[in-house]
């Protein structure tokens, strides 16, 4: 089993990797502003760690000891932003200081899809995205530039629903078929198990992977 440091740790996906982390058996280190809001609140296996990922000392002093770093980093509202990459800047240089190897981190399917045609998706979704998709693009050129051995994991459409097991993974793009009215969708459950399969495999390193049903 590893010792797992989970950012984002009270949100969806975050609160989903944290409670499935520790029923594989993981030591799980939960980095968060509101650690009280955890999904797990008391747990042998489970640190609660108060700190803002914006904050470099407080980033640094999370990270050692660690195996692997988990980023569900999220930003709240459609405003501008630079919680996704002057945060993993934080991580990563971290990181670097400490020794840590593997980075899992969560941006998002459709950042960089040019071959987007759908009308409905070019005048109304991309623009809402914008300023968070932005900055999830240069968090991924950040890690891509960075000599951690990382993943970048990039879910199609976020749903509340239960734990499947049954998607699909692509590198860098969504599978045939692309985005279709209403969009792809996948659990933050199923995004939390896909992360949590990738610490000891080697099938994507150094790859960006769209995940989806």
């Amino acid at each position: 089993m590893s010792r797992l440091l989970i950012l984002g740790a009270t949100g969806g996906t975050g609160a989903a990797l944290v409670r499935q982390a520790l029923e594989a058996g993981h030591e799980v280190s939960a980095f968060a502003r509101t650690p009280a809001t955890l999904p797990v609140p008391h747990h042998e296996r489970l640190r609660a760690l108060r700190g803002d990922i914006m904050d470099a000392e407080q980033v640094s002093r999370a990270v050692p000891g660690h195996d692997a770093v988990l980023s569900a980093l999220g930003a709240r509202g459609m405003g501008p932003t630079r919680v996704y990459s002057e945060g993993i800047s934080n991580v990563l240089g971290a990181m670097k200081e400490h020794g840590v190897r593997r980075l899992i981190a969560v941006t998002s399917a459709g950042i960089d899809e040019e071959q987007q045609s759908a009308l409905w998706f070019r005048l109304l979704v991309k623009p809402l995205r914008r300023n968070r998709h932005s900055d999830m693009m240069r968090m991924e050129e950040a890690v891509r530039r960075s000599d951690v051995t990382w993943t970048v994991v990039r879910p199609s459409k976020l749903t509340d629903g239960r734990l499947t097991k049954e998607y699909r993974a692509s590198v860098d793009h969504l599978p045939l078929g692309g985005y279709f009215f209403g969009g792809p969708t996948i659990s933050r459950e199923d995004v939390a198990h896909f992360m949590l399969s990738q610490i000891d495999s080697d099938e994507y390193l150094r790859k960006r992977v769209v995940v989806t049903y």
